[in-house]
C-alpha cells in the first residue's frame, strides 16, 4: 500500500470552507483510495492532517497527477498554508485506535 499525506495551517476562520473542500474531495476518490483520513492536530492550533491510502503505486501516481489533488493544493494555498507533503510505501495498513484516558 501507498501513502500521501499533506500538512499545513488553515486560520481559524476559514476551517469550514476547507472541510468543504476535502469533504468534496473524498467523494470524488475511485475505490482505489482505500482510506482517507482529514485530522486537525490537537498539539498545534489551526493545523490539518490530511492521509491518503492507496491501493498500488499506480494509483497514488495517478492521484498525485490529478485535479482533486490540485484542488486541495489549492485550498491549504487560498486558506492558509500547505507545509508539509510527504508520500511513500506502507508495510502494512495503519489502524487507528482511541483510547479512554478515564
Amino acid at each position: 500500500m501507498h501513502f500521501l499525506r499533506l500538512s499545513g495551517i488553515i486560520a481559524s476562520n476559514k476551517e469550514k470552507e476547507f472541510e468543504q473542500t476535502v469533504q468534496f474531495v473524498f467523494n470524488q476518490l475511485s475505490s482505489e483510495c482505500l482510506e482517507k483520513v482529514l485530522s486537525n492536530d490537537m498539539h498545534k492550533k489551526d493545523h490539518y492532517h490530511l492521509f491518503y491510502l492507496w491501493s498500488t503505486a499506480g494509483a497514488l501516481k495517478k492521484f498525485m497527477g490529478s485535479i482533486e489533488l490540485q484542488l486541495i493544493i489549492g485550498a491549504f494555498d487560498t486558506l492558509g498554508t500547505l507545509e508539509h507533503t510527504i508520500f511513500g510505501t506502507c508495510v502494512e495498513k495503519p489502524s487507528f485506535h482511541s483510547k479512554d484516558l478515564n
